[in-house]
């Protein structure tokens, strides 16, 4: 997850990415666009991806824990 996390800082937010891949089809022909620029901005989003789906299991984890801690309580 910390790999992901600092791989992500290098692309910025995840509506950056969405802006950056609009402006890239909106700029020329889908055509026109190279196969490289494709490829990296897939892994782009990829890793956002990867990244947004590692904190929400994290997330998750940690309200199972306070609802373990919750029900020892009762």
């Amino acid at each position: 997850a910390l790999d992901l996390q600092s791989k992500s800082l290098n692309y910025g937010s995840h509506h950056e990415l969405l802006d950056l891949v609009e402006s890239k089809l909106v700029e020329s022909n889908v055509s026109n666009v190279s196969v490289d620029s494709l490829v990296q901005l897939e892994e782009h989003l990829e890793t956002a991806l990867s990244v947004t789906r590692a904190k929400k299991t994290e997330l998750m984890l940690k309200l199972v824990e306070n609802l373990k801690e919750k029900e020892k309580l009762l």
